[in-house]
């Protein structure tokens, strides 16, 4: 419990002297803003207990849909999102590169405003076979690019922070100086293409700004 509390605060003492513009970190359960995002059946997400702490546990099991919440939060310099994840293992056989097996137990992502079509998506990934660092595009979309923060099992059972600065991942995936204005924040579980059982875990979602 100690290293839990040393970590926890480790991770909010970046956010000194910054504005927090958005938060959750599931105490008071899964509030009215999260709205499912259905895909294929219904992947399960409930508030599981840790250490007393309330933390958002996902259960996919041949299923896929996520978590989403609509927000309005212009991008300045040096604005970040930080959240802590989990997961007990990787889909077996998922892939980065092909539609079919296209699952991840534990996935971030942020919309941003865009003109016509969906909202573009910048994506945070614990993926399956590439390697932390690396980046790709949706088999099936431009417009929801990722990047790959962990990799495979090595670290399955363990919390690890998460902290990335959302417009220079921004003008990294997309090419643009211009960061649009962050219009939903979202998660998602899912193995429906591996016809597998996986679960990750959530918690203290921040974004702050200077």
């Amino acid at each position: 419990m100690i290293k839990w509390i040393v970590a926890v605060g480790a991770l909010f003492a970046g956010h000194a002297g910054a504005a927090t513009l958005f938060s959750e970190d599931f105490e008071k359960g899964i509030g009215k803003r999260w709205q499912p995002v259905k895909f294929e059946g219904q992947t399960a997400y409930t508030i599981a207990k840790e250490l007393g702490n309330s933390v958002l546990q996902a259960k996919a099991a041949s299923t896929a849909s996520g978590l989403g919440t609509k927000i309005g939060i212009p991008v300045k310099p040096n604005t970040t999102f930080s959240w802590r994840w989990k997961l007990d293992r990787t889909p077996p056989n998922g892939s980065e590169d092909v539609k079919k097996t296209f699952d991840h137990t534990v996935r971030m992502y942020v919309a941003f405003k865009g003109g016509l079509g969906p909202p573009r998506t910048v994506n945070y990934v614990w993926g399956n076979k590439l390697a932390a660092g690396k980046t790709f595009n949706h088999p099936s979309s431009g417009r929801a690019r990722f990047i790959v923060l962990q990799s495979g099992d090595a670290k399955a059972g363990q919390w690890l922070m998460e902290k990335r600065d959302l417009g220079a991942d921004w003008k990294m995936l997309f090419g643009s100086d211009e960061v649009p204005s962050i219009v939903a924040v979202g998660l998602m579980t899912d193995s429906d293409g591996t016809a597998s059982t996986v679960t990750g875990w959530y918690d203290d979602l921040v974004i702050s700004a200077p």
